[in-house]
């Protein structure tokens, strides 16, 4: 039995929900009190003291065991009810909170159970950005990372088509492993880039070096600009690995699954290495072409250019317009993530200061974009196609929200060109993505989950659930585990880019009113779920253990999360028999956890 909620705590005005979860004792009556209280100061109980021990030192054993005596009112904050709720993941006693508004440190006792200790505070999300930084730092490649790693892969690599030595030390480990995947590291930029622009001055005044977030960037940075050859083309990643031995696997075929590209890259170059040049182990650089990648860079190259200093900015403006030149020259197949990157690209590249007048091409991708929305007028709705035909819905675990944020920005830089009408298409497509289909679907669980995706054609409908979205469409809280590569992927990293849009959403589109919904969706990862555990290793508590490859523990990590069970009930790893599909510590969801919490400060 557990007393399942937010561990890191609540803001005084935001959402607050308790889970009494009670697998094996479900004989428990429908409603049960619980009294908020100050954290550490038990409430008295009726268990009897053993000789020796006193009021003041009451027996430091079983502290469990026995009932709730009377409980005096000066004790007491706050008391409540918990409700017995039957939903089709269970059943659980929940209660809500909400009017509670005193800051303090607290925890919540029933007769059977004691909650972890929790805080209600203003700026209490500012602890998730610290942690990033912390994480982000001990994630470096190419240098000591003092307490995490000695100096790293200082040879990385050879380029892939012809073994040549290619210079890509430095950047950043994406996961618990040590490669350095472009199209999951490039987005660290935006991040520090987000908090820089809202937070800098606090961090400073508070403790943290003024600059240390630029420099944070000018280490990434280093390493992206070694990885753009001289016609433009972005490489795609060092260390990536490639199909496994045996496998009828291929880059061509298989590389994307559910939108994330290198699912099946196994782990022969997930290794340390000797340091030294031309020694015969270094990594392998991919020089494929990904248009994901390829757009990205442009995005983040123009985003640093209005923060550096003025030769860095020129470096970063001459780079994003290479690649793009590049990007526009060698095209892609169109599918609604590259579109969203290609638009997201485009709108960065109107804010530098030699921006091309021709809006056109930007134009041309957003409507492109907004034609892949389906408006249902029935069921759910506000979602994504793949591509211009109804035969998939897009889909990503890593890249769940882009074609809305990239809807979101073209409403936000839409002084920047001169078509109002497609603004306001972009503003109401970014209303029905998440009041339509975000918001719709959160009612169908008792955690206000949102949804991983929708189904046209379900894949082995026999074999796993599908709700019903109408229009004949499945959708799922989680990923299906019955799938064409056999991956099941947590999905910390879709929840955590909804957190992230919504909170976003909700102060530049004026919708105060989903700012809770992105609340819900972080208490989730601090540990209000149904195995009561945080998934960020320093904040909070009942930390799974983690996968991490070469290096067991990293500080301020965050886990990739529950998976679904073919019946779409969230399921988590809680042994020692660490499994990566739920307990891989991964930088993506935390780069979005960040950017939420960037837009709750208001």
């Amino acid at each position: 039995m557990q007393l399942s909620l937010s561990h890191l705590g609540y803001l005084p005005n935001g959402p607050k929900t308790l889970t009494l979860l009670a697998e094996g004792a479900e004989d428990l009556p429908d409603t049960l009190p619980f009294f908020l209280r100050q954290n550490c100061l038990r409430l008295p109980s009726k268990t009897p003291q053993p000789a020796g021990f006193s009021e003041r030192f009451p027996a430091p054993y079983d502290l469990m065991k026995g009932h709730l005596g009377p409980v005096p009112s000066s004790a007491v904050f706050y008391k409540g009810e918990l409700r017995r709720t039957n939903t089709r993941w269970g059943r659980f006693w929940q209660a809500d909170f909400s009017n509670f508004t005193t800051p303090g440190s607290y925890q919540i006792e029933t007769d059977s159970q004691i909650s972890p200790p929790f805080a209600i505070r203003e700026r209490l999300y500012d602890r998730i950005i610290l942690g990033y930084l912390a994480f982000l730092k001990a994630q470096r490649c190419g240098c000591a990372v003092f307490g995490v790693h000695a100096a790293c892969h200082l040879d990385d690599g050879i380029l892939d088509v012809d073994g040549s030595p290619h210079d890509a030390a430095g950047g950043w480990h994406d996961a618990g492993d040590f490669r350095k995947w472009l199209a999951f590291t490039l987005p660290h930029i935006e991040a520090l880039l987000s908090i820089r622009e809202h937070c800098e001055e606090d961090l400073q005044e508070e403790g943290y070096a003024s600059d240390a977030l630029l420099e944070e960037l000018r280490w990434g940075n280093r390493f992206f600009h070694r990885m753009i050859a001289a016609s433009g083309q972005v490489y795609e990643d060092v260390a990536g690995g490639r199909a496994p031995a045996g496998s009828k696997l291929s880059y061509e075929h298989d590389w994307w699954f559910e939108n994330h590209p290198g699912c099946f890259g196994d782990a022969s170059d997930n290794r340390w290495t000797d340091n030294i040049a031309l020694s015969g182990d270094e990594r392998t650089v991919r020089t494929t072409y990904n248009p994901l990648v390829q757009w990205s860079f442009v995005q983040m190259q123009a985003r640093a250019a209005l923060h550096l200093s003025a030769n860095e900015a020129r470096e970063c403006a001459a780079m994003a317009k290479r690649a793009a030149n590049y990007g526009t020259r060698r095209g892609h197949d169109g599918r609604t993530l590259f579109l969203a990157a290609e638009l997201r690209a485009r709108l960065e590249m109107r804010i530098l200061p030699e921006a091309d007048d021709d809006a056109g091409p930007l134009l041309a991708v957003a409507q492109r974009l907004l034609d892949r929305q389906v408006r249902h007028k029935d069921g759910l709705a506000g979602f994504f196609l793949e591509e211009e035909t109804a035969k998939d819905a897009f889909r990503s675990i890593a890249f769940a929200a882009e074609p809305v944020f990239a809807l979101l920005r073209l409403w936000e830089l839409r002084s920047r060109f001169d078509s109002d009408a497609l603004a306001k298409q972009a503003r109401t497509a970014v209303i029905d993505y998440v009041e339509r289909y975000l918001l719709a679907d959160s009612t169908s669980n008792p955690f206000s989950l949102t949804p991983y995706g929708v189904y046209p054609n379900p894949p082995h409908p026999k074999r796993q659930l599908f709700r019903n979205a109408g229009a004949g469409y499945g959708v799922r809280t989680f990923m299906h585990p019955f799938n064409a590569q056999g991956i099941v992927h947590g999905t910390s990293s879709v929840l955590m880019a909804h957190a992230h849009l919504l909170a976003r959403g909700a102060a530049l589109l004026d919708r105060p009113q989903w700012r809770p919904a992105a609340e819900r969706l972080l208490h989730w990862c601090f540990g209000h779920n149904t195995c009561n555990r945080s998934l960020f290793t320093g904040i909070g508590y009942r930390q799974p253990v983690g996968y991490s490859f070469r290096i067991p523990q990293l500080p301020e990590a965050m886990f990739v999360g529950f998976v679904g069970r073919p019946d779409d009930t969230p399921y988590l790893e809680e042994s020692t028999a660490i499994e990566w599909n739920t307990l891989e510590y991964w930088s993506v969801p935390y780069q979005q956890a960040a950017q939420a919490a960037v837009w709750l400060r208001g």
